[in-house]
């Protein structure tokens, strides 16, 4: 990565920041530069809000990818993002590029956060306390950055015939190497994870990392390489602390809204728009209309929210709702949704149901689907294929919208990917779960200049 774009993308973030509803000071460039400069806690907590900044936010983009979205009458106005969302190899190109230097330029600011933490001085057990917090949010972020970039830039996990993985950092600065192997990305990412889940960290609001956040991560982790007893480990070290009324169809209403909320795991809090991208117009609608292979029944309050119904010349029409509903009805959106605890529900009933435990599974699944209002799921004896298709149809509708749902159509390839044309009223193109493009090009900045990098099958030079 160019040091010159990193110092870019930093300058670019402004003097201040708001997060979680207090104003906290940006610290100035020197603070990245100066060794010295990082000397206490308050200084420490202000970079690492920096980073939380810098972390970079597509999920509308890889809902475009996934199977969220449809097109509409006005997409054909966004050539670009139609041709995205049809998997152009051109477009996907270029969405690689920005998307790796994102990730990297926040890893290299949380690297720089990291290497100045031995140096900050504490003063009593509370600031001792507070440097091990900021600590654990800057492993958990960075493990964050670079499950993302793994995801995106390799192959699936139980792809044998493909080792590759991504450039991990050992150092500040630009770095030659080459890809480490998807085994030595996870070992890593396990390892930044690992240390923060020893952390008693827990803050009162949902734009911090937390122990149970690194929780959750081990628990993606575990089911992105086929961990499923790890999966269920710490899925459920998650479930056991759950409150009912957090998962009720009650409250689901509050994921939406703009106040801290115990049913979120994290959120990212933002003072940017969210999915302003989407909308056209009032009138005429939005680029992207909800799948509707995802439909919801009467009760379910997940629906309420995800299926976005409007007029739009003079026909009925499902546009995809959360941020874009909150949008087209004047609220505002402070919080980007990450992780929550119906993910932990999912997460252990696949696994269960992997591991040839249907019984767990439904158990697990079925209590979710009930408190938030969605028809259950039922089980007929030797059809467990069937059954973690069912799971896997649940999450999608969970988490439409959200950017989540494509990795988890790479992870399991259980079926090639339809891209629906206008309204859903026909297959436009279909991905096979073998297409080469569900792994993404290394960017041209990062091949030319560095020998040992490698690119990825399919991906012109």
């Amino acid at each position: 990565m160019k040091i010159r774009n990193i110092l870019k993308s930093l300058y670019a973030l402004g003097l201040t920041c708001v997060l979680c509803g207090c104003s906290i000071d940006k610290p100035p460039l020197d603070l990245y530069s100066d060794p010295d400069a990082i000397s206490s806690v308050q200084t420490a907590r202000s970079l690492l809000t920096s980073c939380y900044i810098l972390y970079p936010h597509y999920e509308m983009e890889i809902s475009q990818l996934g199977n969220d979205f449809c097109l509409t009458d006005v997409s054909c106005k966004d050539v670009e993002q139609q041709n995205f969302y049809s998997w152009q190899d051109l477009n996907i190109s270029r969405f690689a590029s920005d998307s790796w230097l994102g990730y990297y330029n926040c890893i290299a600011s949380l690297d720089v956060l990291e290497k100045r933490l031995p140096n900050v001085k504490v003063d009593g057990v509370s600031d001792s306390l507070e440097l091990k917090v900021v600590t654990a949010e800057c492993k958990t972020l960075k493990a964050m950055c670079y499950f993302d970039l793994l995801r995106l830039f390799s192959s699936a996990y139980d792809n044998e015939t493909d080792s590759l993985g991504i450039i991990l950092k050992s150092e500040c600065g630009i770095e030659m190497k080459g890809r480490a192997t998807k085994q030595e990305c996870v070992r890593y990412i396990h390892e930044l994870l690992d240390y923060a889940v020893g952390v008693d960290n827990v803050p009162t609001s949902n734009g911090w990392l937390s122990k149970k956040a690194a929780q959750y991560m081990l628990a993606e982790l575990a089911l992105y390489t086929g961990d499923y007893k790890e999966a269920i480990r710490y899925s459920e070290s998650l479930i056991e602390v759950c409150d009912s009324n957090w998962i009720s169809a009650t409250n689901y209403s509050r994921l939406w809204s703009t106040s801290s909320y115990e049913g979120r795991i994290f959120a990212f809090y933002t003072s940017n728009a969210v999915y302003a991208g989407l909308k056209y117009s009032d009138a005429e609608g939005d680029y992207f209309a909800l799948n509707p292979d995802l439909s919801f029944a009467e009760g379910d309050a997940r629906g309420r929210w995800t299926a976005y119904e409007c007029e739009i010349k003079g026909n009925t029409r499902i546009l995809f709702g959360k941020y874009n509903k909150v949008n087209r009805e004047d609220g505002v959106n402070i919080y980007i949704q990450r992780m929550r605890y119906s993910g932990a529900y999912f997460m252990a009933g696949e696994s269960y149901a992997r591991l040839g435990e249907p019984a767990n599974a439904i158990r697990l699944v079925n209590y979710y689907l009930t408190a938030v209002g969605a028809d259950t799921l039922t089980y007929s004896e030797g059809r467990d294929d069937e059954l973690i298709d069912a799971i896997l149809r649940e999450k999608y509708k969970e988490f439409a919208g959200e950017g989540q749902n494509y990795y988890d159509l790479k992870r399991t390839h259980r079926g090639s990917l339809n891209k629906y044309g206008v309204w859903g009223s026909y297959v436009k193109t279909t991905i096979s779960t073998s297409d080469y493009r569900w792994t993404f090009p290394i960017p041209p900045s990062e091949y030319r200049y560095n020998v040992e990098m490698k690119q990825n099958e399919g991906w012109r030079e």
